[in-house]
């Protein structure tokens, strides 16, 4: 299934990224500036589920919104007529766009009969978003699943928000699923306050990497100053309702 696969090599971007920050600063705790560090190995990542070029998936970086929005319903259509079969085909003639106008980090594409459909499309962030920039990209990636046009309704399967957070002070497993629960109840919270509950989400948080305490009897025992670390991963799927 597209989405498992997918989603499965966005969990393994989030962690190549977040191990490539030590290479990149020589501290393992210092935390991504640069989201397009994340956006290139998730693209990398998914293009290994390519049999050959563009196949089953194309990806597209920064990828216009309109483009992609237009795309999402079908490009041929029927409408009634008195002819002998009852019908005539259609073409869609209108281009249709999100809200917020611009580029989807990541698109996703894929064919089906013959014809490239848009399949998914990615929207990521770095470390520590803020709230109003997660809300955004929460909405404009439900957008793509009400756009309706004279050829029919959209197609696209599912959309995806990737994103980083870092703590400090985890000294126990019992303060780094607290920051996980704490963290999922800020998620459902932006669904909640963006109007998003019509359609169906799957939020997905997990500890990246996560600071080691010193054995006591080692020789060079001491803290380091980098022990108390967390870097959690969020992994939030959208798509429509089963019966809808």
């Amino acid at each position: 299934m597209s989405e498992t696969k997918i989603v499965s090599k966005l969990k393994e971007a989030l962690k190549t990224s977040c191990n490539e920050a030590f290479y990149f600063s020589d501290n393992e705790t210092k935390l991504i500036d640069a989201e397009y560090l994340l956006t290139v190995n998730a693209a990398k990542a998914i293009y290994e589920l390519n049999t050959y070029f563009g196949e089953p998936y194309k990806i597209c970086l920064e990828h216009n919104t309109e483009k992609f929005s237009t795309a999402c319903t079908p490009v041929y259509g029927r409408e009634s007529s008195d002819n002998c079969i009852g019908y005539r085909t259609i073409v869609q003639s209108k281009k249709y766009d999100s809200e917020r106008s611009g580029k989807i980090d990541i698109a996703i594409y894929t064919k089906s009969q013959g014809s490239e459909h848009p399949l998914c499309a990615i929207e990521v962030k770095g470390f520590n978003p803020s709230k109003n920039l997660i809300i955004k990209d929460l909405k404009r990636n439900s957008e793509y699943f009400g756009i309706s046009s004279a050829t029919g309704t959209s197609s696209i399967k599912f959309t995806v928000f990737i994103g980083l957070h870092s703590y400090k002070g985890v000294w126990d497993d019992k303060r780094e699923e607290r920051n996980i629960s704490k963290l999922r109840t800020r998620y459902e919270k932006y669904i909640g306050s963006a109007n998003l509950e019509c359609l169906s989400h799957k939020i997905d948080i997990f500890t990246i990497s996560r600071g080691t305490l010193p054995v006591q009897d080692d020789p060079e025992w001491g803290l380091q100053g980098n022990e108390d670390y967390q870097f959690v991963g969020v992994i939030l799927t959208t798509k429509k309702p089963i019966n809808s």
